[in-house]
């Protein structure tokens, strides 16, 4: 009987890197005509620059190709092409980032391709690395330890953990991982046998990972040494057959959590980004916030390659890569990704399972959880699982010493899954590779689902947050809607081109109001209350958005909007109030169209870049909205409530009570030019409001206060200020003492004025009169306030004649209040009357400064230029 001969001619490999070439070729074509997508260009335009970095990983990948397929003919056929494409992606990528540091990064996997060609040209290089174990480590010990004394930092400042060779920055945290792993493999490999005690077999390895911590520790590189204790520990549990080996790490990570939180402050601020980021999201909190967003911005498909915006987050080429990826490719990028990772990890434990020799086994163990941990640690710190630990992303983040590292790692994988065991290993060796396999599954099943979560479940309340930066970048690719005056004046428009728009506001005195948009300070106005139309997301049809969102990740052209300002008469309350600091609001008061916000001083919007720091440093606050932010003392005009108050229990006959005639300062200044009805209550004389407010109970006065409006915010279309808080019944007589110290705004003094005009009725403020649909039409805006009645028809009426004015067919009340620096803040607030023969008007005037003539003239020019008297 003959016995049959063994075939030993190598397997034919899968062409899985065919693949491979095509997906990062297709990648490369999608990101050189990107830019030509995003302006909306006629004529395709394509980046000839991305064929760079795409023919230089080609050359490296083939090269590396054709010597792993003369070299390991029988290698796991799985490995290099998962390696070639997260290489590429990466690459890539950082490219589309920063072309300066994707052709450093091409360069540094160049030079890796050449390290692994020549390493697989070395003969017996596993045996080679086992055999001097030691020194390996000790090398790497000492370049650790070199940093200490001659040590660098790229980016000039923050730990030193590099060292400046000829030129090149090296990071020697990074070999040393690989040289740690090489020491322990080949350490348990001749120690752990039968008969040997348990501590005598680990106690080197323990001392010496422990040495390698502490350097890592001193020099704060402590995601690097917390990986080591994690692969210590998992090396511990396969070596060992020991489950309880696995608690070591989260107990680990717990001890040296609580003492490096009290003892470092970068742990101490990690820890606390982690727990919430949102309490400075503009701060420390910012780059995870930002993470997120990115992550909710790619949703299920992507943005696409080159059409997302994933420089809003800090450091993206870097610790934050995997974000630059989830947006542009979205979910299902995420899944390709980590898929790619499970594969490559569970390959690896096959690898081990199978080696021939026990440290190839560990080795092979040691690699893949090597490269497993550092993914998880690094997404799982951008996705908010963990606190940020600083490590590199394998084969995709920017860093030729990491890049370096992790090719050599492969190319150690593909050597020993050439050299594979006769027999398998029994169930119980096996065991422990089955537990950080499963360990390894969920851990990555908690990635996607937290992925999905931000991508899915929180995608709109993450992109509608204001530290949502990508408007900007859509601002400057598709132009808003004009804002536009009543008569259709523009007030602000966009110019320039795709890639270029800007805004520009055509009468800057009421940039309080239209607001600015701009990227690095955010939105403000009607620009942010107004933006979804203004944007093109409101009243347009859902396919053309959706299909603007495929192609080119942008909303449409944005929608106009008319606003109900007069230019004319806003012009002229800006040209009265002149240099004055105060607030000027005039509206119908029938039907609350609000046709001038005057608030002084104010800002330019289109210089605003440039004056920011002088706006913000300003005394003066230039960047308030007076007009309806504003929170003023009312002062003696409490005298209106005040009397609404006493008159809530009479029936029909509406006769003020008997008031001081004691005359101040100021209301004698109001008086004159009057001819007759010198009424103290009319001129805002504080011994008549005194009287009034005598003459009523706290609940009547809180219930007058509310009836008009001032515990609440007006509705209007614009960011307003916070009203004062309605008493609770306990808190009545308190606010009845400090009645006329209660904050308001010009806007909510103006809509009193109006429901004494209107006949009791508070109208619904209308900033906004109508938008443009994408036809043409002018759509009416739909307002959510209602009007309200505040009081009684025949109250309204004794008010107007109580402050009927001498001249004109209108009433007004003068005031004046003390402010917080001591000034003095003149009031006034009037409208028109039953016999006014034209459109019905109500004002607010509010000047800080004690000038009751200027008030007053300002009311009554603008009351009186409107219609007829």
């Amino acid at each position: 009987m003959t016995t049959p001969k063994l075939d030993t001619k190598p397997k034919e490999q899968p062409r899985y890197l065919a693949l491979v070439i095509l997906f990062v070729f297709f990648y490369t074509a999608a990101l050189s005509i990107s830019a030509s997508i995003r302006a909306h260009t006629p004529n395709t335009v394509v980046d000839a620059g991305y064929a760079l970095p795409f023919i230089g990983w080609l050359i490296g990948i083939l090269a590396c190709e054709k010597a792993v397929r003369v070299r390991l003919p029988n290698r796991d056929p799985w490995i290099f092409p998962i390696i070639a494409s997260l290489a590429g992606w990466g690459i890539l990528t950082i490219w589309r980032l920063s072309p300066s540091l994707g052709l450093k990064q091409l360069a540094w996997f160049l030079v890796g391709s050449v390290l692994v060609i020549l390493g697989l040209g070395v003969r017996d290089l596993v045996p080679l690395l086992k055999r001097y174990k030691y020194i390996w480590l000790v090398l790497g010990l000492l370049l650790i330890a070199l940093t200490f004394f001659v040590g660098v930092n790229p980016a000039g400042a923050g730990p030193k953990l590099w060292l400046h060779i000829f030129g090149i920055y090296v990071q020697p945290s990074e070999p040393l991982k690989l040289l740690m792993i090489i020491y322990l493999a080949a350490f348990f490999a001749d120690q752990i046998r039968p008969n040997i005690p348990l501590l005598n077999a680990i106690l080197p390895t323990l001392l010496l990972t422990g040495l390698a911590g502490l350097l890592l520790v001193g020099q704060r590189d402590l995601g690097t040494a917390a990986l080591f204790v994690c692969i210590y520990g998992l090396m511990l549990t396969i070596t060992t057959h020991r489950r309880r080996f696995l608690w070591l790490i989260p107990l680990a990570a717990l001890v040296a959590g609580l003492v490096g939180y009290f003892v470092y402050d970068v742990i101490r601020v990690r820890v606390d980004i982690w727990l919430n980021p949102w309490l400075n999201p503009s701060g420390a909190g910012y780059q995870l916030i930002q993470a997120k967003i990115a992550v909710a911005a790619g949703g299920l498909t992507g943005t696409g390659p080159g059409l997302g915006s994933p420089q809003s987050v800090p450091v993206a080429v870097s610790d934050f890569i995997f974000t630059a990826i989830a947006e542009e490719t979205g979910l299902l990028g995420i899944a390709a990704f980590m898929l790619l990772i499970l594969l490559l990890t569970m390959r690896s434990l096959n690898i081990a399972q199978s080696a021939k020799t026990s440290f190839g086994r560990y080795l092979a163990f040691g690699l893949s959880t090597y490269i497993a941990l550092q993914t998880f640690f690094i997404i799982g710190g951008n996705l908010g699982l963990f606190p940020l630990t600083g490590v590199t992303l394998p084969f995709v983040s920017y860093g030729g010493s990491s890049l370096v590292t992790n090719l050599l790692a492969a190319m150690l994988l593909m050597r020993v899954s050439t050299e594979k065991a006769t027999n398998p290993l029994p169930l119980k060796s096996r065991q422990p590779y089955h537990w950080v396999a499963a360990g390894f599954l969920a851990i990555l099943m908690v990635i996607m689902l937290a992925s999905a979560n931000f991508a899915f479940f929180q995608q709109e309340k993450l992109l509608n947050r204001a530290e949502n930066p990508r408007w900007a970048v859509y601002d400057r690719y598709s132009p808003r809607g004009e804002i536009v005056s009543q008569s259709g004046e523009p007030l602000v428009t966009t110019i320039g081109s795709p890639g270029s728009y800007s805004r520009q506001t055509t009468y800057p005195p009421l940039s309080n109001t239209l607001g600015y948009a701009i990227g690095l300070y955010g939105q403000t106005g009607i620009e942010q209350s107004l933006y979804s139309v203004l944007r093109g997301y409101a009243g347009v049809d859902y396919n053309d958005l959706w299909w603007h969102e495929l192609l080119y990740n942008q909303p449409p052209a944005g929608l106009d909007v008319k606003l109900n300002l007069s230019q004319s008469l806003q012009a002229k309350a800006d040209q009265l109030l002149g240099d004055e600091k105060g607030a000027v609001v005039l509206l119908n008061a029938h039907t609350g169209e609000i046709y001038a916000l005057a608030s002084h001083p104010n800002f330019d919007a289109n210089t605003l870049e440039d004056d920011w720091e002088t706006m913000m440093q300003s005394e003066d606050a230039p960047l308030l909205n007076r007009t309806v932010q504003a929170e003023y003392p009312i002062g003696t005009l409490a005298a209106i409530p005040a009397l609404s108050a006493f008159w809530s229990g009479q029936q029909d006959i509406y006769s003020p009570p008997e008031v001081s005639s004691k005359l101040d300062t100021a209301c004698y200044q109001a008086m004159l030019g009057e001819e007759y009805n010198l009424n103290p209550l009319k001129f805002g004389c504080e011994a008549g409001t005194t009287s009034v407010l005598d003459n009523v109970d706290a609940a009547s006065l809180v219930d007058s206060f509310y009836n008009f409006g001032l515990f609440s915010a007006p509705q209007v279309v614009m960011e307003v200020g916070t009203p004062a808080e309605m008493p609770t019944t306990e808190a009545y007589m308190s606010f009845f003492n400090t009645a006329e110290q209660t904050g308001v705004s010009p806007l909510q003094m103006a809509l009193v004025a109006a429901a004494i005009s209107n006949d009791g009725i508070t109208p619904a403020p209308k900033l906004v009169n109508s938008y443009k649909s994408p036809t043409g039409e002018w759509i009416a805006y739909d307002h959510a306030s209602t009007e309200q009645q505040a009081i009684p028809v025949q109250m309204s009426q004794a008010l107007r004649d109580l402050f009927r004015s001498s001249s004109y067919a209108l009433w007004y009340q003068s005031g004046h209040a003390q402010l917080e620096n001591d000034g003095i803040l003149t009031w006034y607030m009037g409208g028109t009357t039953s016999d006014w023969h034209g459109t019905p008007l109500a004002i607010a005037v509010a000047i800080e400064n004690n000038n009751p003539a200027l008030a007053q003239q300002i009311g009554t020019q603008l009351l009186t230029g409107v219609g007829n008297r």
